[in-house]
């Protein structure tokens, strides 16, 4: 795919972040015309380069295709943003783990933003713009204590929100294995000036996987994290993979009872929510041989980024003075058994 002769580069687009997810939506953009400047690192940098990047895309036990990227001119890998030269960066999209520092990353990137850039955030947590849908009273409140490169970026009004509803890992260096794809990637603007924008990246996106109309980002983000936050905090609990979830009704009342106590902050402040906690439920367990990315990360003695994603959250009902007592009992208990404390 990565050699064939474009006619047109349609974008320049940044994927910061070269793990499952950063790597599926590579190839997604560069069917649809997109020049990709992929940032890795480590191992997986150095086999990239040398050998090109292998996805596999399964429906569970069932591979419905085989994608290869190899290093070009269309598909260019990096370990350093230094390496990019002369180029207009259209879009930036932040895959990379929620414990990564994120002020950081929004340091490197700065060089590369113009009038036109757009930036999608991380999904996995509550993003820095979220409060832009509470009253004005707690978006002044909260502005007054961000970093000074996420109050520029709002006020460009650059920010993307999008989710990522599939299931996927590294096997190893350069070798990706999708195994499920849910709803694909879900992208809303944050603000109405970038809808045009957002658009068109949306039609790209569709050409290769699924990328569903939304009518509320902040909605979308939100369900999104706890659903996230439920289903991994549950599946360290019992370290039980998704098919063994879907076999323990206990552990799936636990997860609904997070998801509800969570979807009351909407509620409260009047957000709509699209989708019940039942069909996130169902949707999440279609991927029966997934586990937990970090139920995954914990067998593997890998660091686990409960407290980031459960941070986030705690912070928001802390703002809003309200008690998610359900999910910091069970993220406490859970905590003990990982030895994860914030």
């Amino acid at each position: 795919m990565a050699n064939s002769p474009y006619k047109k580069i349609k974008q320049n687009t940044l994927i910061y972040g070269g793990g499952a997810i950063g790597s599926f939506l590579a190839a997604c953009l560069l069917k649809a015309n997109h020049k990709i400047f992929f940032l890795c690192r480590n191992k997986n940098y150095k086999i990239i380069k040398l050998k090109g990047l292998e996805i596999k895309v399964y429906n569970n036990s069932i591979l419905k295709r085989k994608i290869t990227l190899n290093n070009s001119k269309y598909f260019t890998v990096i370990k350093n943003l230094k390496e990019i030269k002369e180029h207009k960066i259209n879009n930036i999209f932040i895959t990379t783990k929620i414990n990564q520092n994120l002020k950081k990353i929004f340091h490197n990137i700065e060089p590369f933003i113009n009038k036109k850039t757009l930036i999608v955030t991380p999904c996995t947590s509550i993003p820095f713009w979220w409060h832009k849908c509470l009253s004005v009273a707690i978006q002044k409140k909260i502005d007054k204590n961000l970093y000074y490169l996420y109050l520029k970026n709002l006020e460009r009004k650059n920010l993307v929100g999008m989710t990522m509803w599939l299931s996927g890992k590294i096997e190893k260096p350069g070798k990706v294995i999708i195994s499920h794809v849910q709803r694909g990637f879900p992208i809303k603007e944050v603000f109405k000036e970038r809808k045009s924008q957002v658009n068109e990246l949306r039609k790209d996106l569709i050409k290769t996987t699924l990328s569903p109309r939304i009518k509320n980002i902040f909605s979308e983000i939100f369900i999104k994290s706890l659903n996230s936050f439920a289903f991994n905090v549950i599946a360290l609990k019992y370290e039980q993979n998704n098919r063994q979830l879907r076999e323990n009704r206990k552990a799936i009342n636990e997860v609904s009872s997070i998801l509800e106590e969570g979807d009351k902050i909407l509620k409260i402040n009047k957000i709509k929510i699209f989708q019940s906690p039942k069909s996130r439920i169902v949707q999440t367990l279609k991927s029966k041989n997934h586990t937990m990315s970090m139920l995954n990360a914990y067998k593997n003695n890998k660091e686990i980024e409960l407290k980031f994603l459960w941070l986030s959250f705690k912070k928001l009902a802390d703002i809003l003075k309200y008690k998610m007592k359900i999910a910091d009992q069970t993220y406490k208990h859970v905590s003990k058994k990982i030895n994860e404390y914030f």
